[in-house]
């Protein structure tokens, strides 16, 4: 009896140093058999004050968070995750936050409507009916907006002055829980499938990676490395 019990307390202990391990290493994916063994390295983790860490945004200084369970937007220090102030959200449940280089824009599972907000005062800047539509994350990119909507299983490219759908094409996924762009390829998180996708402004599918927690969700470029902020309320800085 003493034995079965040693052996199960150090069961336990191992998984979770392992767990913990797992979280921060150089990830292989058996999702993409030509991945190879290291495809991205974690170079630093930060804590979000988001209890419901949901859309992450990066608008040239700072990392914006938003918050699922108080409608928060948090502006967060890059370097240790320090709150450098927060707005409101005017939407409810809101979803997705991109910035466009000078305003905030924001989507909401439970609204069609998509907000460009003021980034200092959170004041609306403009609003864009998009009719219908379950919107789980924005990103801007090549003068439109990329809108991922859980209705059709689509990413929509949005014109952000008409709201007129410049074209779409299928998530690869499941669901699309955060996104972002780099400049010349989309980013996809995909929090079932624990998986993050690269892709063309296409939708063609570049490359598939395992993600580096176990809830991806929001994701932002800040012109050198990719962040992605996990259920865990961790925000991990990636480079590839």
């Amino acid at each position: 009896m003493v034995q079965k019990t040693w052996l199960l307390r150090s069961a336990i202990v191992f998984s979770v140093a392992f767990l913990q391990f797992c979280q921060d290493r150089l990830f292989d994916n058996p999702f993409d058999p030509g991945a190879g063994e290291a495809v991205f390295e974690v170079v630093h983790t930060i804590q979000t004050p988001a209890l419901v860490p949901l859309g992450l945004a990066w608008d040239g200084s700072t990392l914006w968070n938003v918050d699922g369970f108080n409608e928060t937007l948090y502006s967060l220090n890059r370097q240790n995750g320090a709150q450098v102030r927060s707005l409101r959200s005017p939407l409810q449940v809101t979803s997705g936050i991109a910035s466009d280089g000078n305003d905030l824009w924001i989507c909401s599972e439970a609204a069609v409507d998509v907000y460009r907000i003021n980034i200092l005062t959170g004041e609306i800047q403009k609003r864009l009916n998009l009719q219908r539509g379950s919107f789980t994350a924005i990103e801007f990119g090549r003068d439109a907006l990329w809108i991922a909507d859980a209705l059709s299983n689509k990413i929509l490219q949005v014109d952000p002055d008409t709201a007129e759908i410049l074209g779409s094409f299928e998530n690869p996924g499941t669901r699309v829980d955060g996104m972002a762009f780099d400049g010349s390829s989309l980013w996809v998180s995909d929090m079932a499938m624990l998986s993050i996708y690269r892709m063309t402004l296409e939708g063609e599918v570049l490359r598939t990676y395992l993600s580096p927690g176990q809830s991806p969700r929001g994701l932002t470029f800040d012109g050198v490395f990719l962040w992605n902020v996990d259920g865990s309320q961790r925000i991990y800085q990636l480079k590839f």
